[in-house]
């Protein structure tokens, strides 16, 4: 047996000399395929043993692998070859090229940043390892590389550099290089890089970016329309999409919406397919795919891999990684390129690989799959007991690669080793078969005579496609309405004038500020990630992609500020007079203009920076100047900010909109005598905000035309030249103490009650709008307690539905659909599941993306476990408990890496999801739910995995999992119960798994005693949709469920009926599963500090956008005059002080809310609840301090700086003030993003230095701009001629108070110097501060009335947050 890593391990060849062979392979055994039961050791021995020979195995033997001989045919259900109705092997290749990799050697990325003395790092001293090490590898045309390994060997970063998409990872040695084959002429060989190689390249990344928008055929159509050369016609490229479809089994969902976070499309498995399949119908000549199978079913992840195969051997090279792949896949390679840790342990071809390590004593049985065989061997096992030996046998296995490898493949002649392996066959027959008017043999012959060499479509053709496949966004036109009451028929008085001179600007930046957030949206979530994406394929030049966003964003553009514009002409009263149709058309004419010049400025600055943070502060900063240089706020800026006005469309468009409101018009006025009268003449108006009456407002309008057209040029120049996309890769974290704590001498132990669960009947349907689909169907089954049981199917057979309905999670339906289910879930042994059930079950989910990605794995454990084990259970136990489950899933090798995020290349997705699964076993549940725990491993680690459920299913918990790819040693030593679905939810077994084979045979379709029963099963019950397979195979699918039907009701009759009031089994008491504030506040808060500070430009953003504004408004205003424009710049000064403030709380919330939020959600869902008091309570702890200061530091810019009245008693009333407004625009962002979808704004920690932003929900930014503004437009500047319900209403705002104290405080006492000549012209608005709230119609000015009220309605306002939050707790 092992001696658990206490002692050294000799060298292998020393341990066979001296222990004998024999003693190796038991050894070996135990080491690598560890059994619970030793009764069990015997066999699996004989399964899974190591075999040392004398010899150099033969081919032949190399192939025996589940009885599949490489002379003998693939098992009945799996095709055996793609030829003869394979449309997509039967066309002509592209141009040959071979990859070459030399000593390539990547390291880590630099690691920056500050530290406070509450939150330090202890960063290491140690130099980092390199993430690859030397690796080298070659690939020719016709060969398929397959690069594997254990999770963390580095398999992507090699597919990233050999795509030429390392982003921020340095290459500290090596090359990676293409070379045209030898079928090319020999005056085009070159050695060409990655990026020279991009439109020859088609590379599938893990995660799938696709238009949610666009159907299944769609999305193949333009990915082959952009990707393809010009010269194929589009019958060509129907048929190549067609049989795209057919070939990825899509055909069911063809014409089905791709969807996405909103709308119910696809499911993840069709999403993988479908984003392969648009680097399929490319046809390119190098293939790179990052683990194409995962997350499909075993039946269609070989038929991919053996499609990939069949072009291979049509000239193409082929490059992929792969995590668990199945016996039958081996004799698919060519090439095989094993890694450990970022080493190399193999690389050659796949012929020599098993001969090579029977060189070094080691040889897999002939009923190993040699694959799994080959990642076990190189993988390190990092359960504790094991770690030590593992380590040392991958050390000497890199060491001899390194010292003999290459020598070893040199002592046999390549072209005599590789004579069978590497033919490039001849074009294979084509079926006959008409798609549209073109035949396959036609499209063929049209094929064979293209020049793949040819560049792809040019300019107007890639704006055609790009057009024809855009879909413009929603763009809300409800504040039209909402300004029209703000400014409803104003009178024609001082104060409607008043009004309306406001009107005349305020309307363009508070309308185009809802168009700036959703393009903003837009660009940095969907249209230029996918740009991103399709510019690295080089599929199309920046300019068509320019003028398709333009042309596409111009319609509803255009409409959307047609109807804003005459909302607010004819509610709010305009000039209706004889010019009223030159006037009106003016009005619709700037707006559209200045919709499409702000969209321009969303995508230059979303072109700088694809940061949230920064981004938002370039257009914050940017708008800001440009409303104070529009000519109402400020008469005389700063010559030094000046000429931003020439850049402003608020400048252009506000002076079009009042020379066509008030030149030459005279308002009635009635009763309106003196000096007053002044403001009812026009002329006078515009004369008092220096507007030339001599300029035609066309001007202005052609000035906007030459403005959104440079502007729209600028951000192309910049996508041209400058590339910030990508992802990023995080450095490690050291943490102090690493692994101490798991020093315990008592080990961890939760009481439990034993639960059986069971189903009968159920059935779910979705429904939306009479259109129903049925995705599960009458099923029954039972899960026993102590018992692993699998639920096996394809994709799409309802796996992950059951799965929810069992943990009893809510499904999202999607809009206006629902879910609606028949039947009864029975946990805790028959009987109705108590209330606080969900205290007994966890659930691991399918996404792992709810983690914090500012944390390391352990933190990420020790703050579960804090928050999950009972707390009668010391902090220590607790920790030791998180080390323990670390150690178990083999974390200790990334336990102080980052996890990461979307655009983070943190940990791997395989340690992701083995962190989601430690996340849940940390407090050991009754019930496990696990959907899918062994997609993303290696096949090392799912093996380990299942052995830890199996372990905790022995201790009597129930475990419930589904599995796509099980191997063999899963199924015999992981798995005991096993319920297999067809596609549509219908049941074909659910039995104990030794009776499959039984039932199986009778069935007719008995289980070879040399195959993975988990493959046949899966091969048994799928349906191959290509060719003339899919009758035949869909007629033995439903014949099989007609078989199970029959043979469960057959075992009904002979079952006695159950009584389930009788049963005998223990009744099962829920608990509320909820953590005490007391012991969860402390963990939350120091959780959410350290997340909030390691994204440090987030941490910053909070403290210095306060500030910021301050110093701006600082810079545009200077000093506040006292002559005759004072008035008029202390309306503008307070209202653009006080009015963004909520906008800034909502940024604020925007950048650290979401993540915060989804992991309460997850962790209210699960054991980890808390209330939703203590997460609001423990948020609003963190924020404060950041606001104070940040606060405090402006008001000391804007009240002292700029001039304003002021003393102790001011100071601390203007900062308050601020502070509300600030505090009320985070609870509207708690208030909103709670209820918007789980993945709306979110920012991903990258780096040390940016964050970038991934929006998927347009409703979050369109309802809280149309919110804020409903608020400003009601505090009381913006129009003082709002109507009296709205004017009630607006005492329950913030927004009110807050601007009537920093109003009253600098109006009271208020002296302006206006000679009577400026007083006569109009020019002076006012001559003191009471007669300028007089004009506001304020007549109550104390102060210390509206500083109590503010402080109540902040408080109010962050409880109505809370109470939101609550709701939504409820619902989950």
């Amino acid at each position: 047996m092992s001696n658990g890593g206490k002692t050294p391990v000799p060298p292998l060849s020393i341990v066979s000399a001296a222990f004998g062979r024999g003693h190796l392979r038991q050894s070996l055994v135990e080491t690598l395929c560890p059994l619970n039961d030793p009764a069990d050791s015997a066999k699996s021995a004989s399964e899974h043993t190591y075999r040392p020979s004398d010899a150099v195995l033969s081919d032949k033997q190399a192939f025996e692998l589940d009885g599949i001989a490489s002379n003998q045919p693939a098992p009945t259900f799996l095709p055996s070859d793609l030829n003869d109705d394979n449309y997509m092997i039967s066309l002509p290749p592209p141009p040959p090229y071979n990859l070459q990799i030399q000593q390539l050697t990547i390291g880590v990325p630099p690691s920056a940043s500050l530290s406070l003395p509450f939150l330090k790092s202890h960063h290491s001293a140690e130099q980092p390892r390199p993430i690859v090490r030397n690796v080298s590898a070659s690939c020719a045309s016709g060969e398929m590389l397959a690069i594997i390994g254990g999770s963390g060997s580095g398999k992507t970063t090699v597919l990233n550099a050999i795509v030429g998409r390392l982003a921020n990872l340095p290459v500290e040695n090596g090359s990676v290089s293409f070379c045209p084959s030898n079928q090319l002429s020999a005056p085009d060989r070159k050695t060409l890089t990655s990026r020279k190689m991009k439109d020859k390249i088609g590379f599938v990344k893990q995660q799938d970016t696709l238009l949610e928008h666009l159907t299944v055929r769609e999305t193949l159509f333009y990915a082959a329309a952009l990707r393809l050369p010009s010269e194929i016609s589009n019958q060509t490229r129907d048929l190549i999409v067609a049989q795209t479809i057919q070939e990825l089994g899509l055909r069911d969902v063809a014409d089905t919406i791709v969807g996405g976070a909103l709308r119910k499309g696809i499911s993840g498995g069709e999403r993988r397919r479908l984003s392969i399949g648009c680097a399929l119908v490319s046809m390119p000549s190098v293939l790179v795919a990052d683990e194409p199978t995962t997350g499909l079913d075993a039946f269609t992840a070989y038929s991919l891999l053996l499609t990939l195969s069949q072009l291979a051997r049509r000239n193409r090279t082929v490059i992929l990684t792969l995590h668990q792949p199945r016996s039958a896949t081996f004799p698919l390679f060519d090439r095989i390129l094993l890694l450990s840790k970022g080493s190399v342990v193999y690389s050659g071809p796949r012929s020599r690989c098993l001969p090579w390590f029977a060189s070094l004593d080691l040889v897999p049985s002939s009923r190993v799959n040699p694959l799994d065989w080959l990642i076990d061997i190189s993988t390190i096992d990092t359960r504790l007991e094991k770690e030590d030996e593992s380590r040392h046998r991958v050390n000497l296995l890199v060491d001899s690669w390194e010292q003999r490898g290459q020598d070893f493949l040199a002592d046999r002649d390549a072209a005599e080793d590789e004579e069978d392996e590497r033919t490039v066959s001849s074009p294979p027959r084509i079926q006959s078969g008409i798609i549209g008017n073109a035949s396959a043999v036609e499209v063929a012959s049209i094929l064979s005579q293209t020049n793949w060499d040819l560049k792809r479509i040019g300019w107007p053709k890639q704006t055609t496609v790009l057009l024809s496949r855009h879909v413009s966004p929603w763009q809300s036109i409800i504040l039209g309405g909402i300004m029209g009451f703000a400014f409803f028929r104003l009178p024609e008085n001082p104060s409607g004038i008043q009004s309306l001179k406001t009107l005349s600007l305020q309307h363009l930046p508070y309308y185009t500020y809802l168009t700036l957030i959703y393009s903003i949206y837009r660009f940095c979530t969907t249209t230029l990630v996918i740009f991103d994406r399709e510019r690295e394929d080089n599929l199309y030049a920046v300019g068509p992609w320019l003028v398709g966003e333009f042309i596409t964003n111009l319609p509803v553009l255009s409409i959307s500020a047609t109807l804003f514009a005459i909302i607010i002409y004819f509610m709010v009263n305009m000039r209706s007079d004889h010019a009223l149709g030159w006037a009106l058309g003016i009005f619709i004419a700037e707006n559209i203009l200045a919709q499409l010049t702000v969209v321009a400025f969303a995508l230059i600055a979303s072109s700088i920076s694809r940061i949230y943070a920064t981004a938002s502060t370039i257009v914050n900063s940017i708008q800001i100047f440009m409303i104070m240089t529009g000519g109402l706020f400020l008469l005389h800026p700063p010559v030094y900010i000046n000429w931003m006005r020439f850049i402003s469309p608020y400048y252009y468009g506000y002076r079009s909109v009042a020379i066509s409101q008030f030149r030459d018009r005279l308002f009635s006025c009635d009763g309106v005598t003196g000096i007053a009268r002044n403001q009812c003449d026009g002329n006078q108006v515009l004369q008092g905000v220096l507007i030339p009456l001599d300029i035609n407002p066309g001007y202005y309008l052609s000035a906007l035309c030459g403005l959104f057209t440079v502007s729209y040029a600028i951000a192309g120049v910049i996508l041209a030249v400058y590339h910030p996309g990508g992802v990023k890769h995080a450095a490690q974290i050291a943490t102090s103490g690493r692994g101490k704590e798991a020093m315990v001498p008592d080990s961890v132990e939760i009481a439990r009650q034993r639960i059986d669960v069971e189903v009968r009947g159920l059935s779910l349907t979705w429904s939306r709008r009479g259109t129903s689909k049925s995705i599960l169907r009458d099923i029954s089954s039972r899960f026993p307690s102590g018992e692993v049981t699998a639920i096996l199917g394809p994709s799409g057979a309802g796996k992950s539905s059951l799965l929810q309905l069992i943990a009893g999670r809510h499904m999202n339906a999607g809009p206006f659909a629902k879910f609606s289910t028949d039947g009864a879930v029975l946990l805790f042994n028959g009987k109705s599941r108590p209330k606080g059930f969900r205290s007994l079950v966890s659930f691991v989910e399918q996404e792992d993306s709810h983690h914090l990605p500012a944390l390391t794995v352990r933190e990420t454990l020790r703050y579960a476990a804090i928050l999950r084990l009972p707390k009668t259970m010391s902090r220590k136990r607790k920790i030791a408990r998180a080390e323990e489950v670390l150690q178990m899933l083999g974390l200790n090798e990334c336990a102080d890496n980052l996890v990461g995020g979307e655009l983070l290349k943190g940990i791997s997705g395989g340690e992701k999801r083995r962190l989601s699964l430690a996340v849940e076993m940390i407090s050991d549940p009754a019930v496990l739910v696990v959907d899918e725990p062994t997609s993303g491993l290696d096949a090392l680690t799912a093996h380990n995995v299942m052995l830890a459920l199996k372990a905790i299913a022995a201790s009597g918990r129930t475990v419930i999992a589904s599995i796509h790819q099980p191997r063999s040693d899963i199924w015999h030593s992981g798995i005991d119960n096993v319920i297999l679905l067809a596609k549509g939810g219908r049941t074909a077994l659910s039995c104990p798994k030794s009776e499959v084979g039984p039932i199986c045979a009778s069935f007719g379709y008995p289980l070879p005693e040399m195959v993975n029963p988990a493959d046949w099963i899966l091969d048994m019950i799928s349906i191959d949709s290509r060719g003339n397979r899919e009758e035949a195979s869909r007629a033995r699918v439903m014949g099989i469920v007609a078989a199970w039907q029959e043979h469960e009701a057959k075992m009904q009759l002979e079952q006695p009926a159950s009584d389930d009031n009788d049963t005998p089994n223990e009744a099962v008491l829920g608990g509320d599963g909820k953590a005490p504030m007391v012991v969860a506040l402390p963990v939350i808060l120091e959780r959410m500090a350290k997340n909030l500070w390691r994204q440090q430009p987030v941490f910053w953003m909070r403290l210095y956008q306060t500030p910021l504004l301050g110093c701006i408004m600082l810079l545009i205003y200077q000093r506040l005059r006292y002559g005759p424009t004072g008035g008029q710049d202390r309306l503008g000064y307070v209202l653009e002080i006080i009015s963004p403030l909520a906008f800034v709380g909502v940024l604020n919330n925007i950048a650290v809310y979401p993540a915060d939020r989804d992991i309460f959600f997850h962790e209210v869902r699960s054991s980890a609840g808390y209330s939703a008091a203590t997460f609001v309570l423990a948020f609003t702890l963190v924020e404060l301090p950041l606001e104070i200061l940040g606060v405090l530091l402006c008001a000391v810019v804007t009240n002292i700086g700029a001039g304003m009245q002021t003393n102790a008693r001011i100071f601390f009333e203007f900062a308050f003030a601020e502070w509300a407004l600030l505090s009320t625009g985070e609870s509207i962002g708690l208030m909103f993003g709670s209820f918007t979808n789980s993945m709306g704004f979110n920012v991903s920690y990258v780096r040390p230095s940016s964050y970038y932003c991934i929006f998927s929900n347009p409703l979050f930014p369109s309802l809280v701009s149309t919110f804020i503004t409903i608020l400003v437009q009601m505090c009381g500047v913006v129009s003082v001629s709002i109507p009296t319900w709205l004017n009630d209403l607006a005492w329950s705002t913030t927004l009110k108070h807050s601007t009537r104290i920093v109003m009253i405080n600098e109006c009271v006492g208020l002296r302006l110097h206006c000679t009577p000549d400026q007083v006569a012209s109009g020019e002076c608005l006012v001559q003191t501060g009471e007669e300028l709230l007089a004009l506001l119609g304020w007549k109550d000015w104390q102060t210390k009335r509206y500083v109590g009220i503010l402080f109540a309605l902040t408080v109010a306002y962050r409880l109505l947050a809370w109470l939101t939050i609550r709701t939504k707790v409820a619902s989950l």
